[in-house]
């Protein structure tokens, strides 16, 4: 496949603005500085954040393939759920099915795209019944094109999943070296396992890197200071910022070890709701 993305993202509609209250207003902030780089394409969904429910696509063969969408890590309701997945079809109607219950921003594809790095979770198959985690693990291969799953275990704390952003930071080389990616508790190189060790085969020398600021604990949905949740594309890099003192440290960071351009993007209202550049795109390569 060619790397020429074309970017998805979900166009604002009245009830989006009413659940998630200045979507209307950073989408349109956000999709001019998309469209500096590549094609966008905009869908009506019943929710804003496509990385979780749009098809994931064939690394070999660029197929689409749809997965189960039925989070747990939201109060969404099994209607509206329902009303997502049945809207995703519409769009999509020529996505093949996958059997199995994951949400798209949990998969991460090594740089080779011959692994894809995946969150452990209970929602996916139970650790007691080894069968199930084979039959995941055939299925997710054939959806994805790789030759091996890795699974992360879910973190203490990480409620919502945002170890992929972890990952993704480590996957996409930016930076050299062993990298000790922390938010304070935890460190990065407790959570991969000796199946990931070739991404860091390479390490000379340590580094730590303040990517992920400390969250709120009384407000553990919220995104604000996820920096881990940019948006790589192969012409920019798309850097969340939140009006917080880091916002600086994180870019200049990037700015060492990336030629890419740095597009900072404002979401310091928009993270609020759970996400931000990373969980609000979907790119598919034509």
């Amino acid at each position: 496949m060619t790397k020429n993305e074309v970017i998805y993202v979900a166009k604002p509609t009245w009830y989006t603005e009413q659940i998630y209250p200045g979507h209307v207003k950073f989408y349109e902030n956000f999709v001019a500085q998309l469209k500096q780089y590549h094609e966008v394409r905009a869908l009506e969904l019943p929710d804003i954040w496509v990385r979780d429910f749009l098809p994931v696509q064939n690394v070999q063969t660029g197929e689409l393939y749809q997965q189960f969408f039925d989070p747990r890590y939201a109060n969404y309701t099994p209607k509206f759920t329902a009303a997502i997945r049945e809207q995703v079809r519409g769009v999509f109607p020529y996505a093949k099915f996958f059997d199995v219950r994951i949400d798209g921003g949990n998969i991460v594809l090594s740089p080779d795209k011959k692994q894809a790095f995946c969150l452990e979770k209970r929602t996916i198959f139970r650790k007691s019944n080894p069968t199930q985690k084979e039959h995941v693990e055939q299925e997710l291969k054939r959806a994805l094109g790789v030759e091996e799953i890795v699974w992360l275990p879910q973190q203490k704390g990480d409620k919502i999943g945002h170890i992929d952003g972890y990952i993704q930071f480590l996957g996409d080389c930016l930076m050299e070296g062993a990298i000790n990616i922390f938010d304070g508790d935890i460190a990065l190189e407790t959570l991969l396992d000796d199946k990931s060790s070739n991404l860091l085969a390479s390490c000379h020398h340590f580094k730590t890197v303040p990517l992920l600021c400390r969250i709120d604990g009384n407000n553990w949905l919220s995104a604000k200071g996820l920096y881990v949740n940019f948006l790589e594309t192969s012409r920019a890099i798309f850097v969340p910022q939140f009006n917080l003192p880091e916002d600086d440290e994180i870019v200049n960071i990037m700015k060492k070890h990336t030629r890419k351009p740095l597009v900072r993007v404002d979401c310091e209202q928009i993270s609020q709701y759970g996400g931000a550049v990373h969980c609000l795109t979907r790119e598919y390569y034509e």
